[in-house]
């Protein structure tokens, strides 16, 4: 709903009516809405970088990192849409220390 008021396309989340996932290798998602809204065919479709973006967007607005080099990519099933982010990088683990220990470093004088 927030990405549609981006392209200048106003509805609210009880206008949809149904919601359809297109799983091809391009997922596209198509919102079939209200006729009063009078939207081409009672529908609304959004293309796979559409799609792309509005998850991305999603993401800043809720905080949630998104790796610049990791390899992004847009899939769905028969209920959602989704994105999975690879990173191909070695991590040497020599480097990483864990401990078991905390240490409470407080000032109280």
């Amino acid at each position: 709903m927030n990405f549609s008021v981006l392209k200048r396309q106003f509805l609210e989340i009880e206008d949809v009516k149904e919601t359809v996932i297109d799983k091809a290798d391009n997922v596209k998602v198509t919102l079939h809405v209200d006729k009063a809204l009078e939207f081409e065919d009672d529908k609304l479709t959004f293309s796979h970088a559409e799609v792309a973006a509005s998850l991305f967007a999603f993401c800043m607005v809720s905080k949630i990192p998104l790796p610049r080099r990791g390899l992004k990519e847009l899939h769905a099933d028969d209920e959602r849409v989704y994105l999975t982010i690879r990173l191909e990088e070695e991590v040497n683990f020599e480097k990483y220390v864990i401990t078991n220990t905390m240490k409470n470093q407080s000032s109280a004088g």
